[in-house]
């Protein structure tokens, strides 16, 4: 599919799309970044990429034809995935949500769309989002934070996202808070193949697992029983439980927040940001979590920082990836500045 964009054309919008584990979001963008139109879509985790691609870029022409134009016609496409992503190579690593080996996805894309693409983490992209036009405006130093199906860091440093020497700068779901555990993902490659160790019990999947463990392990709570007879036991269940009093629900909760809190306490003991954000699905969705946790940061570390919720909620990342391509025209001299 060829591109026939025509950049300061009436025709001439932006892509955002924010690839999540459980959602996909999509925005479309004038030029000068204002949102003309969201879609938000259940993530298709049993594709490869080759169809994962297919999917996504025929899910976007579909939109932009509910919205008076056309794929084609498109200044570019951002695009945050949920891994590791070498801006370099094309490879997409370290993502355990869509369980796909470490590939360079550029010619899957290229076979859809033929414009500017712009590819980085989820988390960087929702980081900018934020910068842009969020929690975090105008801030030169922040951590971006989500916690969701797993968690996700980004370093926005100096005016900048920090990537690191692999680009795998900000992966803190693979923190090792408790060493005799250890990272718990660590492949032969030396890549991280799985979920890390502090996602694995302070993420939404962590909470709802180690919910579960209790429970197979003897310990009581006829609510979250139900729940794991009928299915699965998630974070939304372990939140409501401890709201009703649940001390198995309290008590994993009470965990998951110590070791978010260390977490976040040893990160502004090092990098000393003027905020941190906090974003993802359990943060949106339990309105104490964000103070609770501030509260837990605050005692633990001696570096004072501020610590907020995300503005943008689920559409930072969408608005980031918009954001990152708007960038890359201004600095190619292909969009004058709004």
């Amino acid at each position: 599919m060829t591109s026939d964009v025509e950049l300061g054309a009436s025709t001439a919008w932006i892509a955002g799309i924010d690839v999540g584990g459980t959602k996909t979001m999509f925005c479309l963008s004038s030029e000068d970044g204002s949102i003309r139109g969201k879609r938000k879509l259940d993530t298709q985790l049993s594709r490869d990429p080759k169809s994962f691609m297919e999917w996504l870029f025929a899910e976007l022409g579909q939109f932009c034809q509910a919205h008076g134009t056309k794929l084609s016609k498109l200044a570019g496409v951002g695009i945050g995935l949920p891994g590791v992503m070498n801006e370099q190579t094309g490879i997409l690593s370290s993502a355990p949500a869509l369980d796909w080996a470490a590939e360079d996805i550029r010619p899957w894309i290229a076979h859809n769309y033929e414009g500017i693409v712009v590819l980085d983490n989820d988390v960087n992209m929702a980081a900018l989002g934020e910068q842009c036009k969020g929690a975090a405006a105008g801030c030169e130093h922040f951590v971006m934070i989500t916690v969701g199906t797993g968690i996700g860091g980004a370093l926005y440093l100096n005016g900048q996202i920090y990537r690191g020497a692999a680009f795998s700068a900000g992966e803190i779901g693979y923190l090792v808070i408790e060493p005799d555990r250890g990272a718990l993902a660590v492949g032969p490659s030396g890549i991280l193949e799985r979920f890390g160790a502090l996602e694995n019990q302070a993420s939404g999947t962590g909470i709802g697992l180690q919910a579960a463990r209790c429970l197979e392990e003897g310990e009581l709570c006829p609510v979250l029983a139900l729940q794991a007879a009928g299915g699965s036991v998630t974070a939304k269940h372990v939140f409501a439980a401890a709201a009703e009093g649940s001390q198995l629900a309290a008590r994993v909760l009470d965990r998951a927040y110590h070791l978010m809190a260390v977490a976040i306490a040893n990160l502004t003991i090092t990098l000393n940001p003027q905020l941190v954000v906090l974003g993802g699905g359990v943060v949106e969705k339990n309105a104490e979590y964000a103070g609770e946790l501030a509260e837990r940061v605050c005692a633990l570390s001696p570096v004072a920082v501020d610590i907020r919720k995300a503005a943008l909620g689920n559409e930072a990342g969408a608005i980031g990836a918009v954001e990152a391509i708007r960038r890359a025209l201004l600095g190619s001299g292909r969009l004058m500045d709004a």
